[in-house]
């Protein structure tokens, strides 16, 4: 019985030690993370603070401009299904003239000197269109009574553009807002600020300022039509027109802040002496070639056309998604102030959800790899068109598309879509795309990014609205062509995922980690065999 006892005795010491062991191994585990994610962060702060700060002001402008350019063309047009004319007649023509003027203006220009020479137009349009165009638009804006009553009636679209041409400019200036700002000068600051080793790391992490400012523009928009809707001594129209004259005067404050935080950040990120992982100057050649010469170079590369072929798609199938979710808004809310209450909402939400997904963002790339971390969003958009696209059009074919029991719901549930496709796409598909940039040489990373961020995406949007203009005039309305819509949306999403795939095979080896590292259980970002599909389930 003692030998028992003292048995006994030892089991339940052992078991009391196993069991404060456990203890003791689950409060030391997020602190071992905790100075894992530390060790990867030594000597990036610098980095990451200013830049951060920076995609905080250019997202917070796309925010509002985003949501007031729907405000004013939907309302305005009468309908979303207008916005394919400006598209393909406004955005894509003033897309390739900018082109065409930075490829020069590139050849001519200091890095530096091309940023403002960039960004200042915007900033002067968005403080003009708030002082003088907006305010005396009946004034600048022709009567087309009798342009309606001659032309054919599927042309309503393309007469709105020129009556309304101040809407159309803002419209441009707003829509190149988001691919010359965000993605080409942002992206192209940080890549000729950060190395590989580093992209991994805090690439992901840049969009948290970016999501943040997107939450807070919404709660602005929200703020901002709450206040005018409640001042009873206004007009609807007058409530709009104070509110629009306070996001430009908005816009304007957050572009000079954005060209100051530009100066500090070449001061002293790209003027101080940066070295390789070897230790060697990271110096980049720049070719003084002509526009031809640089594009036949571009074109010759694997890599820019994989990704002007994965621009595109986005494009195409975001805009296939979109003119439908908004003509369902317009319908739900078709007055402006409401229409930019709505938006606003979907802004806030959007920004607090791509803001977790951001933080998740490195362990995702650590479990997907490199290609499941790019492929994630386009599998989130297919999947989620097919439930959004097939709602609407049992919605439709029952009669039940005005129906406002049904399409509040169809409107939350697409606007559940878009938050989502947000967030996938800048928390892993816009880091994992710009993590190609950086291998580049000069041309690929200035006039190629061009191309394909500003250009590509605009072709890709373009195609889908001459696309859906070939549907309105076969089938009259949008809504009775849905099924083409939607098998359309799923094989330009299937291009997409097949050109990540052969981006993955042509660049993949430099987007690895090498042995050493890919050995721990860091926050890396490496390739796998394993089918993606796998891979994103299992995470």
């Amino acid at each position: 019985r003692g030998t028992n006892t003292h048995v006994a005795r030892d089991g339940s010491a052992h078991a009391s030690m196993v069991g404060r062991n456990g203890r003791w191994d689950a409060v030391q585990a997020p602190k071992k993370l905790l100075e894992k994610v530390q060790a990867r962060m030594h000597g990036l702060w610098g980095k990451l603070v200013p830049m951060a700060v920076l995609f905080f002001f250019m997202s917070f402008v796309n925010s509002i401009l985003d949501s007031t350019k729907d405000t004013l063309v939907v309302t305005a047009f009468g309908g979303a299904e207008q916005l394919p004319f400006l598209t393909v007649y406004a955005v894509l023509p003033c897309s390739l003239l900018f082109l065409m003027v930075y490829s020069k203006l590139a050849n001519r220009l200091e890095p530096g000197a091309l940023f403002y020479a960039t960004l200042v137009p915007f900033v002067a349009f968005f403080g003009l269109f708030g002082t003088l165009l907006f305010p005396f638009q009946h004034i600048l804006h022709p009567n087309t009574e009798t342009w309606l009553r001659i032309l054919p009636a599927g042309l309503e679209g393309g007469v709105a553009m020129i009556q309304h041409w101040t809407y159309t400019l803002f419209y441009v200036f707003s829509e190149l807002w988001g691919d010359v700002v965000l993605s080409l000068l942002f992206w192209g600051l940080a890549n000729e600020t950060t190395n590989v080793d580093e992209a991994r790391v805090i690439y992901p992490l840049f969009g948290i300022g970016a999501n943040v400012a997107q939450a807070m523009a919404g709660r602005v928009l929200k703020w901002l039509a709450d206040s005018a809707h409640e001042t009873s001594a206004l007009t609807a129209t007058d409530a709009w027109a104070r509110q629009l004259k306070a996001m430009m005067a908005i816009v304007v404050v957050s572009g000079f802040c954005i060209m100051a935080l530009h100066g500090y950040i070449r001061k002293a990120l790209i003027r101080a002496e940066r070295k390789t992982s070897s230790g060697q100057p990271l110096l980049r050649k720049k070719s003084n070639l002509s526009i031809g010469e640089s594009f036949r170079a571009i074109i010759s590369s694997k890599q820019i056309r994989c990704l002007a072929a994965m621009a595109v798609a986005q494009g195409l199938a975001s805009i296939l998604f979109q003119v439908t979710w908004k003509g369902q808004i317009r319908i739900l809310h078709p007055q402006p102030t409401e229409y930019s209450s709505f938006m606003g909402d979907v802004a806030t939400a959007s920004g607090l959800f791509t803001g977790l997904s951001m933080l998740a963002a490195p362990m995702l790339f650590t479990k997907l790899g490199w290609s499941g971390a790019a492929q994630f969003t386009p599998y989130v958009m297919v999947f989620g068109g097919w439930i959004f696209f097939a709602v609407a059009i049992w919605a439709n074919n029952g009669g039940l598309a005005t129906c406002p029991h049904l399409l509040g719901p169809m409107v939350a549930g697409g606007a559940a879509l878009y938050i989502f496709e947000k967030a996938a796409k800048f928390s892993l598909f816009k880091p994992a795309e710009e993590m190609v940039y950086i291998g580049l040489d000069e041309d690929k990373r200035t006039k190629g990014k061009a191309a394909v961020d500003v250009v590509g995406a605009q072709f890709g949007k373009s195609s889908g609205s001459v696309f859906q203009q070939g549907l309105l005039v076969g089938m009259g309305t949008l809504s009775r062509a849905l099924p083409i819509i939607l098998l359309t949306h799923s094989l330009v999403i299937a291009v997409w995922i097949m050109a990540i795939d052969a981006l993955a095979h042509h660049h993949g080896h430099l987007l690895t980690f090498d042995e050493e590292e890919s050995d721990t259980n860091d926050l890396v970002c490496e390739l796998e065999d394993r089918p993606v599909g796998d891979r994103i389930v299992e995470a």
